[in-house]
């Protein structure tokens, strides 16, 4: 290995240390209360080098998001080409995301941060924050469930896939918020997070079947 290749390798591992400090500050402290300081601190490394990797916190931020989703979508994908209707795996990708609310809290965390990121506040263009979305989410798998069960004429085909798809993860995403954020809600209430997916699932399923 020459010398160029060894130092991008350290750059890059350097970099990977940066965002899982950051990663365990953001979840522990806050985003809101960690400074760039303290993932310095926690890197091991001054303030001026985190610096040469990320210009802010909402940038550092962004990574730590796109580490989490990526772990998350790896966790996911094996759904995607597997046997099964459109709606049958569709109904499997929310229960299989439910299941990961408890194994991997951080990554599901991430998930929902990424809808209230702008594009603008991390100088990306709109075409790059849609690549984002559609390639290191779980909204592509939606997607591709749906499309497929529009080829199988079990739901409508006048409504655009991916407005139903994000229709539906959107409303998803929200049960999952609420069951992370007030997690003795649901038991207050007597019923589960489960119970809430599959109502989701039936109430928008029935108003789109063909």
């Amino acid at each position: 290995m020459g010398i160029a290749e060894r130092k991008e390798r350290e750059r890059n591992q350097r970099r990977d240390d940066i965002v899982l400090a950051a990663e365990k500050l953001f979840n522990t402290k806050g985003f809101g209360k960690a400074t760039m300081d303290d993932v310095a601190a926690e890197a091991e490394l001054s303030k001026g080098t985190l610096y040469l990797y990320f210009r802010n916190k909402s940038e550092l931020h962004y990574a730590v998001i796109l580490a989490a989703t990526s772990r998350l979508n790896d966790r996911l994908s094996d759904l995607s080409g597997s046997p099964g209707t459109g709606l049958e795996k569709l109904k499997l990708l929310g229960q299989r995301f439910l299941s990961l609310i408890r194994e991997c809290p951080a990554e599901i965390k991430a998930i929902t941060e990424l809808e209230g990121l702008s594009p603008e506040e991390l100088d990306l263009s709109r075409e790059e924050l849609r690549e984002t979305v559609y390639t290191r989410t779980p909204v592509r798998l939606v997607l591709e469930f749906i499309q497929q069960a529009i080829e199988e004429n079990s739901i409508r085909k006048d409504i655009p896939a991916m407005v139903i798809a994000h229709t539906l993860w959107l409303q998803f995403l929200s049960i999952v918020q609420i069951s992370m954020t007030k997690k003795g809600l649901f038991e207050v209430l007597e019923f589960s997070t489960e119970e809430l997916y599959e109502s989701l699932i039936e109430i928008v399923l029935n108003g789109i079947r063909s």
